[in-house]
Parts: C-alpha cells; sequence; structure tokens
C-alpha cells in the first residue's frame, strides 16, 4: 500500500506533463509565430503595411549594431548570412549585449512611422561569433536609403563638426563625411577632439539609418558611429605642410614677377642704349655738317664787311644776318651738347645743374645751388627745354648783368602738382619790355618764352629784393 500510495502521483503527474506538451505541440502547429530569422526578415522588409504589427517573434539573431542614440535598441542580422541587411530591434537589456553576441530573441513586430520593427521581450545570449568585415560601399546606395540597418563603410574627408548635449547629459558629435560630389551626415557619441578637422582621408564605419521627408520618401541616410574607434585616419594634412606649399606658391609667383621685371628693365636698357647711340650719331651729323657750314658762312659774311665803300644799308643787313647767324650757331651748339649729354637719358634733372654750374665756378662765378622738391623722373624733352631755359637766364646774367654770383633754387608747389625753379643773380636789372628782340638779331628771351610755351611752363622775369630773378613754374 505505501509503494501504490508513493507510485500514484508520478503516474498522475506524468500523465499531466504528456496532456500539456500534446496541447503545447497543437498550439505551435496553428501559431503564426515565426521559427527562424528570415521569416522575421521576410516580414519586416518586405510587408510595410503597418498591420503586419504584432506577429510574434521567436528567432536566434546575431547582434550588428548597438545604437548609441537609444540604450535600448540595436541592429540584429542573420547569424547564416551576417553580411545581409539587418532588423531594427528594441530589447531591454541591450545595455549587456555586445557586437557579435548569438541571442535568442522572444518578441513581436511593431511599426515606427517608416517601416516594420522588431520589440523584443527578452533577448538571451547563446554564444558569440565574429562579425564579418565590413565592405566598403557606394554613397550612391547610402543616398537611396539602400544601406537601412546594415553596416557600411566609406572614405571620404571630415567637416562641420559640431557637438550636441542630450537630455541625458551625453554628448553626441555630428559632422558631415564630404564625397567626390556629395556628403553624408554621421553622429558618433561623445565629443570628437578637433584634430579630425585638420586631417585628410578617413575610413568610417558605422550603421546606415534612412531619413525620410514628410511624405514617407526616402531623401537619404545617415551614419551612426559606435564611437571614434569608428574611424580611421587614412592621411593627414599637416598645417605646416599647407603653409610650406602655400610659401612656395608665393615664391614661385614672386619669382615669375621678378623675371618679367627684370626682361622689362632690359628692354628698357636695351632702347635708352639705342636712344643714346642714336643721340651721339646725330650729334656728330650736327658738327659735321651744319655747325660747319654756318661757320664758313660767318668767315664770308665777316670777309664781306671788311672792304671799304660797303654801303651802310648793305653793312647794316649783313651785321644783322651775322648776329642772326652766331644765334642760330648757339642754338646748333646747345642741341649738339644736349645730345651728347647722356644725363638726359641717365641722369636726373639735379646732375644736369650740377653740370651746368662746374664750369661757371672755374670762371670766377660764385653759384649756390638749393635744389627742393624735384620729381624722381622727368620727360626727356621737357627736361631739355627746361636746361636750356635755366641756361640761357645764366647766361644773360653773367653776359649782361654782369653777375658774380648765381643762385639756383627749387621749391615744390603748394599743391604738390610740380615745383618752381628760380635763377637769381647780383647783376644788373633788365626792363623785359624794353630788351632787345628778334628784330635786332637778339633771339635769346623770345627762345625762352617759346622753349616755356611748348612744354607748358609758366616763365616770368622780375625780380626778389636785391636779386635779378627768372622764375619757372614747372607742373608734373
Amino acid at each position: 500500500m505505501k509503494c501504490a500510495s508513493k507510485i500514484l502521483p508520478i503516474i498522475v503527474a506524468a500523465f499531466a506533463l504528456e496532456c500539456g506538451a500534446e496541447e503545447a505541440a497543437d498550439a505551435a502547429a496553428t501559431s503564426p509565430v515565426p521559427d527562424s530569422f528570415r521569416d522575421v526578415q521576410t516580414i519586416v522588409l518586405h510587408d510595410g503595411n503597418p498591420a503586419a504589427a504584432g506577429v510574434p517573434v521567436r528567432m536566434m539573431a546575431q547582434v550588428s549594431y548597438i545604437s548609441a542614440l537609444a540604450d535600448d535598441t540595436c541592429v540584429v542580422v542573420n547569424p547564416e548570412r551576417p553580411w545581409e541587411q539587418g532588423v531594427v530591434m528594441t530589447v531591454p537589456n541591450s545595455a549587456v549585449l555586445d557586437d557579435g553576441d548569438i541571442v535568442i530573441v522572444n518578441g513581436e513586430t511593431t511599426f515606427d512611422g517608416h517601416h516594420l520593427c522588431v520589440r523584443a521581450t527578452d533577448a538571451t545570449r547563446a554564444r558569440r561569433d565574429v562579425l564579418p568585415k565590413v565592405r566598403m560601399c557606394k554613397f550612391a546606395d547610402l543616398r537611396r536609403g539602400k544601406l537601412h540597418a546594415r553596416r557600411a563603410a566609406f572614405v571620404g574627408t571630415i567637416s562641420d563638426i559640431f557637438v550636441t548635449e542630450r537630455e541625458n547629459g551625453r554628448f553626441m558629435t555630428h559632422f558631415r563625411l564630404n564625397f567626390d560630389k556629395s556628403r553624408a551626415t554621421c553622429r558618433v557619441p561623445g565629443r570628437l577632439p578637433g584634430r579630425y578637422a585638420d586631417v585628410g582621408d578617413v575610413r568610417v564605419t558605422g550603421c546606415a539609418f534612412n531619413e525620410y521627408n514628410e511624405q514617407g520618401v526616402i531623401v537619404g541616410a545617415h551614419l551612426e558611429l559606435e564611437g571614434q574607434s569608428s574611424i580611421e585616419v587614412l592621411s593627414t594634412i599637416y598645417w605646416w605642410r599647407v603653409g610650406a606649399l602655400a610659401l612656395a606658391v608665393i615664391a614661385g609667383v614672386l619669382a615669375i614677377i621678378l623675371f618679367v621685371e627684370w626682361i622689362r628693365l632690359r628692354r628698357v636698357r636695351i632702347a635708352e642704349r639705342a636712344v643714346a647711340v642714336d643721340r651721339q650719331r646725330m650729334a656728330a651729323d650736327l658738327h659735321d655738317t651744319i655747325e660747319q657750314h654756318l661757320a664758313g658762312v660767318k668767315i664770308l659774311l665777316t670777309c664781306a664787311l671788311k672792304p671799304a665803300g660797303v654801303p651802310e644799308e648793305t653793312k647794316r643787313v649783313l651785321e644783322k644776318a651775322a648776329a642772326m647767324l652766331i644765334h642760330a650757331k648757339g642754338e646748333v651748339r646747345s642741341t649738339i651738347m644736349n645730345l651728347r649729354s647722356a644725363g638726359l637719358e641717365g641722369k636726373g634733372f639735379e646732375d644736369q645743374i650740377k653740370e651746368m654750374a662746374a664750369p661757371l665756378r672755374h670762371g670766377g662765378i660764385a653759384v649756390k645751388i638749393l635744389l627742393r622738391g624735384l620729381p624722381e623722373k622727368m620727360d626727356s624733352a621737357r627736361l631739355g627745354d627746361l636746361l636750356l631755359i635755366v641756361r640761357e637766364a645764366v647766361t644773360n646774367a653773367i653776359k649782361h648783368g654782369k653777375a658774380k654770383t648765381v643762385v639756383l633754387v627749387s621749391d615744390p608747389m603748394k599743391d604738390g602738382m610740380g615745383f618752381v625753379f628760380r635763377v637769381l643773380n647780383d647783376g644788373a636789372p633788365f626792363d623785359v619790355n624794353a630788351a632787345l628782340g628778334p628784330e635786332t638779331g637778339h633771339f635769346g628771351l623770345a627762345g625762352m618764352r617759346e622753349r616755356a610755351l611748348r612744354s607748358g611752363f609758366t616763365l616770368e622775369f622780375g625780380g626778389e629784393g636785391e636779386w635779378v630773378a627768372v622764375k619757372v613754374e614747372v607742373p608734373v
């Protein structure tokens, strides 16, 4: 009896278990619960109807990516084909999971507004396996949303880095990954060091998620990275290299500019040398032809005046012709001197004035020079006219005024648009209106006025205190 009382409960319990197993088997035969990841993948990826939400799920999956934006979100893939597109899953204990974990999931499908996901009630870790190496993907596939819930790698450059703070106090760094002609938004937890803004190409590995507009149309995708380890620097741009390149470019440009300027100056010097040679040749021709002929005519006129019995009227005409001839010869000599002087091309006005004063000092004339406001460069024709005017003023002061001291002074104009040159002397004053003119064979003052008019000078005759003055205003 005692044995029967012990065996009977065991038999009843075994019968009850058997009945429960049969009921569970019958329920499993009629239940829509999928028993593999591919069945779940078929529901999620190929059934866009929100009504497909609420389907029970029981599957084995491999964790491919754990989101840093939501603590309970991850991406799982088929353990048998982990390189295929995954499924977004929410699971309460995602914090204890890691990439590569093989988990047994129980839950149901949900709809997040754009596509179906899986909400797990529990995910039990079975074992751990290695995820396959992430392959390089095309940016066009990312932009068209073909890489949703899939790990992908891209090569580009980083720009537009900024940091935001989430509600839980954690920081998130946002940046743009630039490709050939496009860009993608990337997010990585934590603060990304600023040094990434100074690098060249980087290889970014992350999980892609589609982005939608208000109409629910895919407009692109963004990458979520697990951390800074997801960014691999392929090439570095050091600022000193950029600076060295910039300096090299600047040096090259300056070298080209200097070379062009050297060519220009060389051409100018060659042209000036050619002009100087022509001036020397013209001066020699004038000396050997016109001046010699004028000297011969002067001798003939002198001889014509010597015989007795020459009528007075004829004698006056010959004397006037001789005076005109002397003036013409002086003009030719002045022209020859200017042509032979290299100063008009190679020397400044100040040097010319000093050269003109040198022989006067040897002749016993005291010459003082005070020059200010002279331009660095002046047109050779105007410079020649100014020199001849000054030379004529000095000659008249010594020859007609019997001056013993000559002062040559220049000052800048008040408006800064030129200078004023004055020839002062201590000789006898003269009335410019009563001075002899060309009709009497005197051409000095007339020549000064003609040169001043031709070069745009203003010529004045007068006095300054005890000095007789000739003033020339030279605009530049």
